[in-house]
Order: C-alpha cells, then sequence, then structure tokens
C-alpha cells in the first residue's frame, strides 16, 4: 500500500518524517523509497510525541 495515505502529513524542518493521526494518537515515522522500506519512529499521544 501507499507510505503517504490521505491525511498523512510532512513533519515541519524534517527532511524526511511523517505523522499520521490515529484517534488522539500520532505514528511518526520515515519512508525510505530507495529501501522500500517504512520506519516507524515513534508512536505517543500527540500532547507528548513531538517531545
Amino acid at each position: 500500500e501507499d507510505p503517504r495515505p490521505h491525511g498523512c502529513k510532512k513533519l515541519s524542518g524534517e527532511e524526511d518524517l511523517w505523522r499520521i493521526r490515529v484517534g488522539d494518537y500520532r505514528v511518526l515515522y520515515q519512508i525510505r523509497d530507495d529501501e522500500l522500506l517504512v520506519l516507524i519512529v515513534g508512536v505517543g499521544h500527540r500532547s507528548d510525541i513531538y517531545r
């Protein structure tokens, strides 16, 4: 499937980090197209994940 689904957003100030909303939680991930790889960087409540 597409690693950049509708609703995902690129993190400003970061070259290759994306976020997607899952309820009150956020999943931060990195996409490596050249390796066909998606790395989950963090999962947490939206008030804590960006710290």
